[in-house]
């Protein structure tokens, strides 16, 4: 992490610093939220929407912040530790972060997608850290400021770092990959997410591939190579010519492609085309994970890893939470893939759903929020396809999901559908579920935050057994 004479930051962002500044006193590291400030760190109080971090001063110093960004415009500035006045703590952030970057000797690789990316970089850093000190983007620190802060918790002896750059609107992915300047950019996938802020799909498109404007000289550029959109904005995108371009997918056109799949409820094997690897082995559900990993193997070859090292990274992913967490909760099997909702995700999730066995299968969907004026349309059509899979029960969270219940009522099988408008009506009827053989698939967007569910069940299943002991 950052380590950092208090007025060489103060320079860095043109700041006035009052308190203690003359000091050669030293910030290590940075940190954004108060209840987890450790010894020395630069608190960065950010203001957003519904709470103000300048007010949260007082515990960031009981815990241990010898400095703090301060907005100018806030008032009464504490005492007893070091403030840098600055006009916007997050832009100051954002400075300090690419002064690092730019003193860092270290590999990035940037991984951008509407799905995928953040697979994409637990295997990538999985199999690099089989040879080289890596570090990558903790949970989802993926935006403005998430970006920023994970550059400044880079070790300066860290050797490749795996950076998740996520968008909501155009521009985003210019600005984060221009911080980032990775030496490898990969783009996983373009869909229909986050399209109240952009007029189709094609803009999406278009904004993931800003991320080749922050490539380096000699980089390489990785992306999917089946779908003809991404391969329509690859020839409309102008990529400095010294950037060099790899593909995967299914098809044989790709640099890298599927050759042989198989999967079960332990994970997934398969073939590649490049004849240097034998069968390759991911603890990880779904055929798109062979996708990201092929995507990982490109850059790992790129960083000079051989067939064995890749191999046997493989086999150590360090998995972000919330995305296909299998779950045993007494006698029920829950599928935890709450960490976002979309179209490509459920279907890609019902896939996975299909692989285990019990004498009923439960999709608990919620809403997926961001789809404006195609939101019915979009919610009644996944209802409606989900006469392609294998599904007993279908129960929905929300006021859009109700059109996906009307979708699967007007064009499925499924025997019983049930509505609910929130997450804790629907969690006390799906606790008498945790007795019986069953699976349960648990999705929706990131809002409803739908691992409620899970831990309330495991909640009640644990009084049960505390009931029985007693």
């Amino acid at each position: 992490m950052i380590k950092i004479k208090i007025k060489e930051a103060a320079e860095i962002l043109n700041a006035q610093c009052i308190g203690g500044c003359e000091t050669d006193k030293y910030i290590i590291g940075t940190c954004i939220d108060s209840r987890k400030v450790n010894e020395n760190n630069l608190f960065v109080p950010i203001k957003g929407l519904t709470t103000n971090g300048h007010s949260y001063i007082s515990d960031a110093i009981k815990k241990g912040a010898v400095a703090t960004l301060w907005n100018k415009d806030e008032p009464n500035p504490p005492e007893g530790i070091a403030v840098l006045l600055v006009d916007d703590t997050v832009n100051a952030l954002q400075e300090l972060a690419l002064a690092y970057r730019n003193k860092l000797n270290v590999k990035i690789v940037g991984v951008t997608g509407s799905n995928g990316k953040t697979s994409t970089k637990d295997i990538t850093a999985g199999i690099l850290s089989q040879k080289y000190k890596t570090q990558k983007t903790m949970g989802n620190y993926n935006t403005e400021i998430g970006v920023p802060f994970t550059i400044l918790s880079l070790d300066e002896d860290c050797e490749v770092a795996v950076i998740e750059m996520g968008m909501e609107r155009k521009g985003e992915i210019d600005f984060l990959t221009r911080l980032v300047q990775p030496d490898i950019g990969i783009i996983t996938s373009v869909g229909l997410v986050h399209i109240d802020n952009f007029s189709c799909i094609e803009e999406i498109a278009k904004a993931k591939f800003e991320i080749v404007n922050g490539i380096k000289d000699n980089g390489l550029f990785i992306y999917f190579g089946d779908d003809e959109l991404i391969e329509k904005t690859v020839k409309d995108t102008e990529i400095k010519s010294s950037i060099r371009k790899e593909t995967f997918g299914l098809q044989k056109h790709n640099t890298l492609w599927l050759e042989e799949f198989k999967e079960d409820i332990d994970g997934i094997t398969f073939k590649v085309s490049d004849e240097n690897f034998e069968e390759l082995h991911v603890e990880m559900l779904g055929k798109h994970q062979a996708l990201n990993a092929m995507a990982a193997i490109l850059a790992a070859k790129e960083l000079g890893m051989n067939c064995e090292e890749i191999r046997m990274g493989l086999l150590k992913i360090e998995k972000t939470g919330l995305r296909n967490e299998v779950i045993k909760i007494n006698e029920c099997t829950v599928l935890n893939d709450c960490y976002k909702s979309n179209p490509v995700s459920i279907n890609a999730a019902l896939e996975i759903f299909e692989l285990f066995n019990s004498n009923k299968k439960i999709a608990v969907l919620g809403d997926m929020l961001g789809y404006r004026e195609m939101s019915h349309d979009t919610h009644y059509n996944v209802g409606k396809d989900l006469a392609h899979h294998n599904i007993d029960e279908l129960v929905t969270i929300g006021q859009e999901a109700k059109f996906m219940a009307k979708g699967a009522r007007e064009n499925t099988n499924i025997k019983n559908i049930v509505e609910f408008d929130t997450k804790e009506e629907a969690t006390e009827y799906l606790s008498k579920y945790i007795e019986e053989n069953c699976t349960m698939l648990i999705k929706g967007s990131r809002f409803l935050k739908l691992e409620y569910i899970a831990n309330k069940l495991k909640d009640c299943a644990l009084k049960e057994t505390e009931g029985k002991n007693e």
